[in-house]
């Protein structure tokens, strides 16, 4: 059986529902907004979350956050949600994060761990020689921006509970800026930008290696590895559409197509269409986000010439390049 096969799809049931959901619950509860609003046609039920023994898919807890922006008034419950998300420790991998010896370490264990530590959304990271940088996938999807305003609140709030005081983290978000941008100002800062080409976080590396006031490398080894066995109980560790980017990341410098990806990973291309349909989702869609974020990285960290990152992506000329990134982003490279 090959790793996509493997890979849990987001229709599978392996998240505690008494986790990560009944922070939301109770945030939700203190600005007045009724369970049933919350839960509603998501499958869950509020003795689900009280009974702790419910598990819950990635698809019905981000009907939960949709549901969250759809019925409430408030704007600061996604932020407050993810303020909370990664500092309370639920299980082992939180620990890993919470007892690191390094923000670096914490990072990366953030994006190993994702599956457990922040489900509804997948994020990845890529260094330069000056700065870190943190994605998430699927990120320019419109309808995500509160998974976006959840995920980088989170990672905020942890790195300045490691940290001991609020990092300069710099925030790029694709969507336009909202009417509620004084949330954005509170819960993440001053250093906010909007109509960029992707949601990402930035951080100078000076910050990346200093050592942690509460870091216990004993109890990082050994809750990484109770995370990893519970991963191995569980039948998971990646989802579908991160193991799918890793492939085209890959292979991205060649003519990447549905047949040959589906024949890779053992699967007919009907198979591979119904599969991300279900995630809603496309082929095309997935080959884009990678060329999106090849082009980006090779602008940030490398310093490449629009002619380079055309050549790199085998696209057979700058102006065509240029038309298919503004394709890809919504906008011209020189927005980078």
């Amino acid at each position: 059986m090959n790793k996509l096969q493997r890979a849990f799809e987001c229709d599978y049931r392996y998240i505690p529902a008494h986790n990560q959901l009944s922070i939301l619950m109770d945030i939700c509860h203190s600005h007045d907004m009724q369970h049933d609003l919350v839960l509603r046609g998501s499958g869950i039920f509020l003795d689900d979350i009280l009974s702790a023994k419910k598990r819950i898919s990635v698809e019905q807890m981000q009907q939960v956050l949709k549901n969250i922006t759809a019925f409430s008034h408030q704007n600061d419950i996604h932020f407050l949600f993810g303020q909370r998300s990664l500092i309370t420790p639920f299980h082992e991998a939180h620990h890993s994060l919470l007892y690191a010896n390094t923000i670096a370490e914490a990072l990366h264990v953030y994006v190993k761990f994702s599956s457990l530590l922040c489900p509804w959304l997948t994020p990845q990271l890529f260094e330069s020689q000056q700065k870190i940088y943190l994605y998430w996938l699927d990120e320019n999807n419109t309808n995500n921006q509160y998974l976006i305003e959840s995920a980088m609140s989170a990672v905020q709030s942890l790195t300045r509970q490691l940290y001991g005081q609020k990092l300069p983290w710099s925030f790029e978000f694709h969507n336009d800026e909202p009417e509620y941008i004084e949330q954005y100002w509170v819960h993440l800062g001053d250093d906010v930008e909007f109509n960029r080409p992707m949601n990402m976080m930035i951080l100078d590396r000076q910050y990346l290696y200093t050592p942690l006031p509460n870091a216990s490398s004993i109890l990082v080894q050994s809750s990484q590895k109770q995370a990893q066995s519970h991963f191995e109980k569980m039948g998971i560790e990646q989802s579908f559409l991160a193991v799918l980017y890793q492939y085209l990341m890959q292979n991205i410098q060649h003519n990447i197509q549905l047949e040959h990806t589906a024949e890779y990973f053992a699967m007919s291309p009907a198979t591979l269409k119904r599969k991300l349909k279900k995630h809603r989702t496309h082929f095309q869609a997935q080959v884009d986000q990678c060329r999106l974020h090849t082009a980006i990285k090779l602008y940030r960290i490398y310093g490449y010439k629009t002619e380079q990152v055309s050549e790199y992506l085998q696209i057979n000329d700058a102006n065509n390049f240029r038309r298919a990134f503004k394709r890809w982003s919504g906008m011209s490279p020189h927005a980078i």
